[in-house]
């Protein structure tokens, strides 16, 4: 063999291994883009998620505050309607009104106390404000259920954009439980089916 011979052989091998380098470098680059380009797509997934489960647990609050203050509104009317009550019950005992005023003053203090087609006895008042007090209490602890949501898919982002940069599947599949597993938390607490305690 000669030498111009077995220098053409070596530069076609040359070729043929950096054709090969450049191909696998190709590959590499690709399945890197397609890992990014996922990644990026979960990341957009994940914010989606937590501006819906945001707005959710912001609903939350909202309805706890205006249940308690309901709840509030109607101890204070029950409230007002018991000094109204105990008002009319000792002028009826104690007062040197006419009969038909005393009588007048118990029956007054009767119907107080008992049910109203308005649902504004002090009895139905009671019940009402508990009632009340009752839904702001579950739509609080709903709340906090949907705050640990939005926790999760925080999370999940935050992974997601440590995932990319260390380009670990690992890690990107931690994000994905992390954002499903707070989306289920999410449907459960709209259902009802899951709350804090």
């Amino acid at each position: 063999m000669e030498a111009t011979d077995a220098k053409d052989l070596i530069e076609e091998a040359i070729e043929h291994a950096e054709g090969k380098n450049e191909l696998a470098e190709k590959v590499e680059r690709a399945k890197d883009k397609l890992f990014r380009d996922r990644v990026a797509l979960m990341v957009g997934g994940f914010a989606v998620a937590l501006a819906v489960v945001h707005m959710a647990a912001a609903g939350a609050q909202r309805e706890s505050v205006l249940k308690q203050i309901e709840a509030s509104d109607s101890f204070a009317y029950m409230q007002a309607k018991i000094v109204r009550e105990t008002v009319l019950k000792t002028a009826a005992a104690n007062s040197g009104a006419t009969e038909p005023d005393k009588m007048a003053w118990k029956d007054e203090a009767v119907r107080l106390r008992g049910p109203s087609a308005s649902g504004h006895g002090i009895g139905q008042l009671q019940e009402q404000g508990t009632r009340q007090h009752e839904e702001g209490l579950k739509a609080a602890k709903s709340g906090e259920a949907y705050e640990l949501g939005e926790t999760g898919l925080q999370l999940a982002i935050v992974l997601s954009s440590i995932a990319l940069i260390a380009r670990s599947l690992w890690i990107a599949g931690a994000a994905t439980i992390f954002a499903s597993a707070s989306v289920a938390l999410a449907i459960a607490t709209h259902f009802g089916i899951a709350t804090i305690r």
